[in-house]
């Protein structure tokens, strides 16, 4: 069976086209990459999707989604993470994916997010041989940490620390470097939601 998955992240949309292995491990068709960052205004008290991004967003949704269908894809697979269920019309996002794209949107909670990364890397050859190991995944709207004993989840935790959300939130010119003052914010902004 060839599946695809489209992953709307807050950065960048992502296609995976992936055959079912012998071994039950997915082997990759294809995969394609499209920068779109949808996620402007996500550090907002009340986050939502711009209009271009939004339009942007969905345009990429549609690209990769035809792509899929030109690979033969048995059935796709869409999953939107932190900027879209963060969003206040994130519910329009999903409609629009749905009838612009022709795309079924799965709206992933933070939690269901850790799990699906921690199923993703239990599958991975090149992490085969670990038993006990720890994880970060940075995303521009949520920060994953996820910790593998005997290969399976033992913790996993989804927090709102994203690299978009924390340079909208603490950082006044995002192409300049980094100021020490800026660097402290950051950190007991961290500090703070990780203790919390």
């Amino acid at each position: 069976m060839r599946v695809a998955v489209i992953d709307v992240g807050s950065n960048s949309i992502k296609l995976l086209v992936a055959d079912t292995g012998a071994d039950g491990i997915p082997v990759e068709v294809t995969s394609r990459t499209l920068e779109v960052r949808i996620s402007r205004g996500i550090s907002s008290d009340r986050p939502h999707l711009l209009p271009e991004g939004m339009d942007k967003g969905i345009e990429a949704v549609l690209t990769l989604a035809n792509d899929a269908r030109v690979q033969g894809a048995d059935r796709i697979l869409a999953v939107a993470t932190s900027a879209v269920r963060d969003a206040a019309n994130g519910q329009e996002f999903h409609d629009r994916a749905r009838i612009d794209a022709g795309v079924e949107l799965r709206i992933l909670s933070g939690m269901d997010e850790a799990n699906l990364i921690g199923l993703g890397l239990t599958t991975d050859p090149a992490l085969a041989s670990l038993t006990q190991f720890s994880t970060f995944d940075l995303g521009g709207g949520s920060l994953e940490f996820l910790s593998f004993r005997n290969r399976e989840v033992s913790f996993a935790s989804s927090m709102p620390l994203g690299c978009v959300r924390l340079t909208e939130m603490f950082v006044g010119k995002p192409a300049e470097p980094l100021d020490d003052a800026e660097s402290q914010k950051i950190g007991f902004h961290v500090t703070e939601t990780i203790v919390n």
